[in-house]
């Protein structure tokens, strides 16, 4: 007699599905994470390499094939911008980051390796998430996650506006956004492959309107502003101001890490000059890291940009610090509003001590409370700004070595701190493990993060410790 083993067709469709487990870094809430980054593109999911994007664009295939739309120069300017000597001193790129050379990817539609997030920003229900171009195989460079509508721990990316409009920006670090609705960005107009950087157009600040997600500003960088052939490869931040509400009044800081400087534009001007400063330039005792698991040595100047609250003047205290430096300067934004610059405007706040370099920092203005995105240590601190800064006037929030690895970018909007770690050290140095997650975003109320910390209340001069370790909660 034969006998038959039946098995419920349920069970065999039945895929195991990884739990949604939710972490939490000191007292941030993580709020997504990634193994590796999908896209959902005209409703069509993305979720493998494909060489082509032919069905996703829309238009027809001569304008939706990648290597005419990332390598066709829009003017005369652009075209002559891409000719320039290339400069391959880039500290931060390596030919060994990948066993694949990044040079025999051109044309790729979508490597998801490749996709690396850099900054996350929330503005009302939506959370854009930047890409830069810093290999081939990237869909779109600015990104959106609706958060008005459910999603798992690892949603896909949206192209914004869309992915024909996308196809206008080369590459962004980081935006911003401003109260009056707009979001902000510098597009640096080049591919940064290992040792061969594509320039392929002028540097630009792009502004798009959040209530109708249309391009409202393209201003094109001015050659004075750009004083070496690589420094489009360091515009990594942008702060915005609107001075006295006048939404037509606004001014742009951006930094620039590779030639060390801050340029300044003038939405009512129109026009956009470059400040020079020695405290722009990194600090050589602070150039050794490790992160990630990874040593290097990197150079990077001044790399975020800090707003004060508005003072009697209209006048805001601009908060600044290169990136490989332990050292918090400041300087007035009226300072900057001036073309000439004004070397006494700037002046030295003081160290936050030894590992404690920085990429991304915000205020809160109400709490008086700066934050830190911590890459020496892998970690989030703050301080107070009334208080004199030293170590001991600060608390170390969250730290992890592999959740917090290369905290990217940091973002301060109403009351609360928005974070993003993307283990980019072991992306250009290594490689990245697609099976373990590599990107995490958290958030956190500000009231909580600096509850029962030396980052809360009022200054007391008492209470000041100058010591060389941080105050934990």
């Amino acid at each position: 007699m034969t006998f038959k083993i039946i098995v419920p067709l349920l069970f065999l469709l039945t895929v195991p599905v990884e739990p949604q487990r939710r972490s939490t870094v000191g007292k941030f809430n993580e709020v997504f994470a990634w193994k590796q980054l999908t896209y959902d593109i005209n409703g069509i999911m993305v979720l493998q390499d494909r060489f082509a994007g032919d069905d996703l664009a829309g238009g027809d295939r001569e304008k939706r094939a990648t290597d005419r739309v990332y390598f066709n120069y829009n003017n005369e300017e652009d075209k002559n911008w891409g000719d320039r000597p290339i400069w391959n001193d880039s500290p931060t790129e390596s030919p060994s980051a990948s066993t694949v050379d990044p040079n025999d990817e051109i044309g790729r539609f979508f490597i998801q390796y490749n996709n690396v997030p850099m900054g996350a920003e929330k503005v009302g229900n939506r959370l854009f998430v930047t890409i830069p171009r810093r290999r081939y195989g990237i869909p779109a460079t600015l990104n959106y996650i609706d958060l008005s509508r459910p999603s798992g721990r690892s949603p896909p990316l949206t192209p914004y506006p869309d992915m024909q409009s996308s196809r206008s920006i080369i590459s962004v670090y980081r935006t911003r956004a401003d109260e009056c609705g707009r979001l902000w960005m510098v597009d640096t107009g080049t591919i940064e492959i290992p040792n061969n950087p594509r320039y392929l157009q002028t540097p630009a600040i792009v502004v798009y309107d959040l209530e109708t997600d249309r391009q409202i500003l393209r201003y094109t960088l001015k050659s004075s502003d750009l004083p070496a052939n690589n420094t489009p490869t360091g515009l990594a931040s942008i702060t915005v101001i609107i001075k006295n509400g006048d939404c037509s009044d606004a001014y742009a800081y951006i930094a620039d890490v590779v030639s060390y400087g801050v340029i300044v534009f003038s939405l009512k001007a129109g026009d956009s000059w470059r400040h020079s400063h020695n405290y722009f330039h990194f600090n050589p005792t602070a150039g050794n890291l490790r992160v990630a698991g990874q040593s290097f040595i990197w150079n990077d100047g001044v790399f975020s940009v800090a707003v004060g609250p508005a003072e009697a003047d209209g006048c805001r205290m601009l908060y600044f610090h290169p990136m490989v430096s332990s050292q918090e300067f400041t300087v007035s934004s009226c300072a900057l509003e001036r073309r000439e610059t004004n070397q006494t405007a700037f002046q030295v706040t003081g160290d936050r001590g030894t590992n404690s370099q920085s990429t991304m920092h915000g205020l809160h203005g109400p709490s008086k409370v700066l934050f830190f995105a911590e890459v020496g240590r892998d970690a989030v601190s703050c301080w107070h700004v009334d208080r004199p800064l030293a170590p001991g006037n600060m608390a170390l929030l969250a730290q992890d070595r592999q959740r917090l690895s290369y905290p990217s970018d940091l973002h301060v909007i109403d009351d609360e701190v928005w974070v993003m770690a993307n283990t980019l050290p072991r992306f250009i140095y290594s490689r990245l493990d697609p099976n373990q997650y590599n990107f995490f975003i958290y958030r956190a109320k500000v009231s909580d993060l600096i509850e029962g910390t030396v980052c809360a209340g009022p200054y007391d001069a008492a209470s000041f410790y100058p010591g060389s370790y941080y105050k934990n909660a």
